[in-house]
């Protein structure tokens, strides 16, 4: 999927977490470097918090359903170490416009009634998705497509503009037509077969009740060459025929005087300048620590049998790991990650997320003492970034200066002009917009009274970290003389307030994914209509640097247009970054093999899962 379709704000998840718990499914009951025995059937335990509700990659709800998927089904692509795109259901070509993609179906693809996976699946799927009856997630990037078959294994997709991000769209899984074909769109999410469904993953449901799901092994899932990541085919770069636009950012007005203030130069793209692009090895994964070796007696065996073990509270979860009741527990506060570790013969196994904690400040017409950048520049100036990694997430991530990780491939270090903590700076930032401090509080220019700033987040029973960023942002900005209202509420009440504006300033969290495409929460187009673009802002400048990034597929032409984006965005602030949280895995040291990688959802973890290993007595 692509940017637009793992984009998320944290409050759907909440709210569809607690969709998930009243559960609707009744049924019944790449080389690891040690060496293995593959003897009994061996189960891998892990809790998860919730249940499942649409098992269903088209209508998943819960992040149970999101795992699910993950190893129920397979798409025509998947992700690779480190941000990379390996084939998985087939191999492609690309055409030379960048328009045209044809997928080469693997020939030991099988559902598991033992149908054969077919180009009629592919196209089946997409066709659900640009139904109008789909109300998914995943609808609107899939409109326009079209999709076409050359016999039982070849299927081409066609897009009416290039898409640098299409191979990560493909990424989306495949349902299985014989099964589906004619079936309601809009009851697909509560039908029969979302709710045991049959896959064509490396795993299938076993048995499946309130308390569990059991996944085994599926007989003829054998891995072949496919998920090798050298696999992927590479097309010729060819020139670009785009014209970007230059990015020449809103200055900060000057301030008179500024003694505390180093002055900002107007940044603006030098386009004769051409980065030169880093040779693109085979991605490696990220090394985990060296573990102790195993007791004498002990074999390595297969993870033949998944496991999950469902609970209300990751406080039950965590305490049955401590107990050596599951082998594994993730998905927790940072604090809960920490105490689960402290367990004996435990690691954490840290996913690098594109999950950015950030402020959405309010820039529609209703709110217009917003919009200045010097005001947006002194409200992020105010806050210690560092603060929040270290005593929010317990450094359990990366301070972010863009809704781009430092960590990405994307991230030009070059041109960003940041905004450091600064408490100084915030003041005379607020100075240079023209606000006016009286009696220890800030008026708005033109306004008759103070301003108090109203800060939206979740409440702390919802979301802890919400709720902990949230004091801390507001005790920042209470730090240089803002008056600030606190609005603590549910998930509910969260979302129906960020949709409808109704806020001045709020704790978000988006999943932006691995791709620089930042289209779904910046783009003008992107207001309202189900958009992420919850802030309100409306810049044409911006959408031409978006537009670039979303269609430029010559990669060195791509990196240039991603740099001219977060030099203008790291000037203008249209969103307040704060920072990027890991992904958590606490496992049991008996679980062998399972390396870090940067995941786009949680699910993501399961990258390598047959890879994985599990200590047993002879």
């Amino acid at each position: 999927m692509n940017r637009r379709d793992r984009l998320a704000i944290v409050g759907i998840f909440l709210a569809l977490a607690i969709i998930g718990a009243a559960m609707l499914v009744n049924g019944p009951t790449n080389g690891s470097s040690e060496a293995s025995v593959n003897v009994t059937a061996t189960v891998y335990r892990e809790g998860v918090v919730g249940r499942p509700s649409s098992i269903n990659p088209l209508t998943e709800r819960t992040a149970v359903d999101r795992d699910l998927v993950s190893l129920l089904f397979r798409g025509l692509a998947k992700e690779g170490p480190n941000g990379s795109v390996v084939p998985d259901l087939a191999t492609w070509t690309i055409s030379s416009d960048s328009r045209t993609y044809t997928f080469q179906i693997r020939q030991d693809a099988y559902w598991d009634d033992g149908q054969p996976v077919t180009s009629d699946d592919v196209v089946y799927t997409i066709g659900v998705v640009q139904d109008a009856k789909y109300d998914g997630p995943i609808g609107s990037s899939w409109q326009g497509v079209k999709a076409t078959t050359s016999g039982p294994s070849v299927v081409t997709i066609t897009t009416t503009l290039p898409v640098a991000g299409f191979i990560q769209q493909a990424e989306m899984p495949i349902l299985p037509a014989h099964l589906l074909k004619g079936s309601d769109v809009a009851t697909m999410a509560d039908s029969d077969y979302s709710t045991r469904p049959v896959g064509d993953g490396p795993y299938r449901i076993a048995e499946m009740d309130s308390t569990h799901i059991l996944l085994k092994r599926a007989s003829a899932s054998g891995e072949s060459a496919l998920s090798s990541p050298t696999a992927l085919p590479t097309p010729t770069p060819t020139p670009s025929a785009l014209v970007f636009a230059t990015a020449t950012p809103k200055p900060r007005k000057n301030q008179t005087p500024a003694p505390s203030v180093m002055p900002k130069p107007t940044p603006t793209v030098q386009p004769t300048v051409t980065p030169t692009p880093a040779p693109t090895p085979t991605p490696t994964p990220t090394p985990t620590p060296a573990l102790p070796a195993l007791p004498s007696g002990s074999v390595l065996a297969n993870v033949s049998e998944i496991d999950f073990i469902f609970y209300n509270d990751s406080q039950a979860a965590v305490a049955d790991f401590q107990a050596g009741k599951i082998d594994a527990v993730g998905g927790l506060t940072p604090d809960q990650t920490t105490l689960a570790a402290k367990t004996a013969g435990s690691r954490v196994i840290p996913y690098q997320w594109a999950n950015l904690l950030s402020v959405a400040i309010n820039q529609r017409s209703t709110h217009t003492e917003l919009r200045d950048v010097n005001v947006k520049s002194a409200l992020l100036a105010a806050i210690d970034r560092d603060k929040v990694l270290s005593q929010i997430l317990n450094s359990r991530g990366t301070v972010a200066d863009l809704p781009i990780p430092n960590w990405s491939p994307a991230y030009d270090s070059s041109a960003i002009d940041p905004t450091p903590y600064s408490v100084s700076d915030a003041l005379d930032y607020l100075n240079t917009a023209g606000w006016d401090e009286t009696a220890g509080a800030w008026t708005a220019p033109k306004a008759a009274a103070p301003y108090v700033m109203e800060l939206l987040t979740l409440d702390k029973d919802t979301n802890p970290v919400a709720f902990e960023t949230g004091a801390l942002v507001a005790a920042a900005w209470r730090a240089i003389g803002i008056s600030v209202q606190v609005d603590a509420v549910s998930a509910s009440s969260y979302m129906q307030r960020l949709d409808s504006g109704s806020y001045s300033s709020a704790i978000v969290v988006f999943n932006v994914g691995l791709d620089p495409d930042l289209e779904p929460i910046l783009m003008s187009s992107q207001i309202g209509s189900g958009g992420s673009n919850i802030s309100g802002v409306q810049d044409s400048q911006l959408d031409q640097l978006l537009v670039a990034v979303h269609k430029t597929t010559d990669p060195v032409a791509r990196q240039v247009a991603v740099s001219n984006l977060e030099k203008y965005i790291s000037t203008t602030l249209p969103i307040l970054p704060l920072a990027f949280e890991d992904y958590d895995l606490v496992v049991s040291n008996k679980v062998r093999g399972v390396v870090s990688n940067q995941i786009s959802y949680p699910s993501g973890r399961f990258w390598d899962v047959i890879d994985w290993r599990l200590a047993s007595g002879r």
